[in-house]
């Protein structure tokens, strides 16, 4: 098949969706093509596949696709109308989400990430797939592990909600448990305190007001009085190695339970579990339905799932823990196992009415 992209490249979404399905099919001899910033020299493809809503004048591309009986394949990976607007991304979406339901409603078959968020999309189209996030086991490989504990989390931006949950359990394990707390990722800045004023700089006073600065500022009160270890985002390129490099035993992944939250997927988990971590994750859709540990979304809930797992003695039953959580993921979120769901789902095979697919993400 000749496969055309139609994608930002930047981003851990493409990275996800985009780049890691990319590599694979080509390795099954398909032709994929990423046009991003220009639409000049490419042949005409069989199938295009549009992500996101970051191409505005796309009405007329796939009104041309159907022309040609070329098949139109949306991707989506969140319930881009339910982000929340204390996201960083929010104000920037709401112009684009005409074009998310055109796309929804034009495209041949939409394809996304769980069930939950399919059984969403499906309101707007009969035919979607699910096509779990799957990891690349070729960019992960566990390092050494370092002296004492160490608990971490990695994201964008976009979590300062989500990490505000797990925070007062963090600081109160920390009074009697010598661990590591470490945060990446967030801002290119070297510190937090950086990124926030920076803010300030650019939106002014009234940034602090915003639902944005407010769930920010939230965030970094909630930090007082923890000691961390910050390490700013990295290029797209070396961001599995950095995750490996911190060392970490225990990933969180603290997630508030709202409408937007529980149509994501669980990244996080595959990430941690390749890199060396175990996950413990709030007792919230999708966690809920893929990690073993989880924590209600409370202080003492949290301080009692990870208390356990931060004695020195404790080390053999994180390794246990770790290696059953790392079999899970390479089995069932692999994509050199899955390749093939996006392979048949291109070609046509694979619809929402074959009795594969839903469970494929199970």
């Amino acid at each position: 098949m000749n496969i055309f992209f139609l994608t930002e490249t930047e981003s851990g979404c493409y990275k996800w969706r985009g780049a890691i399905p990319a590599k694979y099919l080509r390795k099954r001899g398909h032709t994929v093509q990423v046009f991003s910033d220009t639409f000049q020299g490419y042949e005409s493809p069989d199938v295009l596949v549009v992500f996101r809503t970051h191409y505005p004048d796309v009405f007329k591309l796939v009104k041309w696709c159907k022309q040609r009986g070329i098949r139109v394949v949306f991707d989506t990976d969140d319930a881009l109308d339910l982000v929340p607007r204390q996201n960083v991304n929010y104000r920037g979406l709401q112009d684009r989400l005409d074009l998310y339901d055109f796309l929804i409603e034009q495209a041949d078959v939409v394809t996304t990430t769980t069930p939950v968020l399919a059984a969403d999309l499906r309101e707007r189209n009969p035919d979607v797939v699910v096509l779990p996030n799957s990891a690349d086991p070729e960019e992960w490989r566990v390092l050494p592990r370092q002296a004492g504990v160490r608990i971490g989390w990695t994201g964008s931006a976009t979590h300062f909600h989500d990490l505000a949950v797990a925070l007062p359990a963090i600081r109160d394990l920390q009074k009697r448990h010598p661990f590591t707390f470490v945060l990446q990722g967030i801002c290119a800045d070297a510190s937090l305190e950086e990124f926030y004023a920076s803010l300030l700089v650019t939106h002014g006073k009234s940034f602090s007001n915003s639902p944005l600065g407010k769930s920010m500022k939230r965030f970094m009160e909630g930090l007082r009085g923890i000691r961390y270890e910050f390490h700013p985002m990295v290029g797209l390129e070396r961001h599995a190695e950095k995750v490996c490099e911190l060392g970490l035993d225990i990933g969180i992944a603290p997630l508030v339970d709202d409408s937007f939250n529980q149509h994501k997927s669980c990244i996080k988990y595959y990430e941690y579990a390749l890199s060396g971590a175990i996950t413990v994750a709030s007792r919230v859709l999708p966690y809920s339905a893929e990690v073993p540990i989880t924590a209600k979304n409370s202080r003492q809930s949290w301080k009692d799932t990870l208390e356990p797992l931060l004695d020195a003695d404790s080390k053999a039953e994180r390794d246990l823990l770790w290696g059953q959580q790392r079999d899970w993921v390479l089995t069932h979120r692999n994509i050199q196992r899955n390749v093939e769901l996006w392979e048949q789902v291109y070609r046509g095979e694979l619809t929402s009415s074959t009795a594969a697919t839903d469970q494929n993400a199970a």
